[in-house]
């Protein structure tokens, strides 16, 4: 099989859309600034997680107790743009699988 290729941060965030608000499909990504990125980073008990990958925006607080490495290797990257760290030990091919908890892409 041929190697599947690898888009660009700003391309694989374009891949996407929102979810709806129940008024039809969503066709663009809800766009998250710095800021709230920032401030809904306190990964803290019971508080959102969102984390910065590949121009995307997660949240994982419902993940952090489930990660092979712990929680402390999630949130410390809570409310910045993780990317870096996260590849040294992922591929962004694995964040398919948390498309139920995408909030939107980064603001460049």
């Amino acid at each position: 099989a041929a190697p599947a290729s690898v888009a660009s941060p700003a391309a694989a965030a374009a891949d996407f859309a929102a979810p709806s608000d129940g008024g039809g499909a969503a066709s663009e990504p809800r766009a998250v600034s710095a800021s709230e990125l920032k401030a809904h980073g306190g990964c803290g008990e019971g508080e959102p997680c969102w984390v910065g990958l590949y121009g995307r925006v997660y949240d994982f607080a419902s993940f952090l107790d489930e990660h092979p490495a712990g929680p402390t290797s999630i949130s410390d990257l809570g409310g910045a743009d993780g990317t870096v760290a996260f590849e040294h030990i992922h591929n962004e091919a694995m964040l398919s699988e948390f498309d139920d908890v995408l909030i939107g892409r980064l603001e460049a």
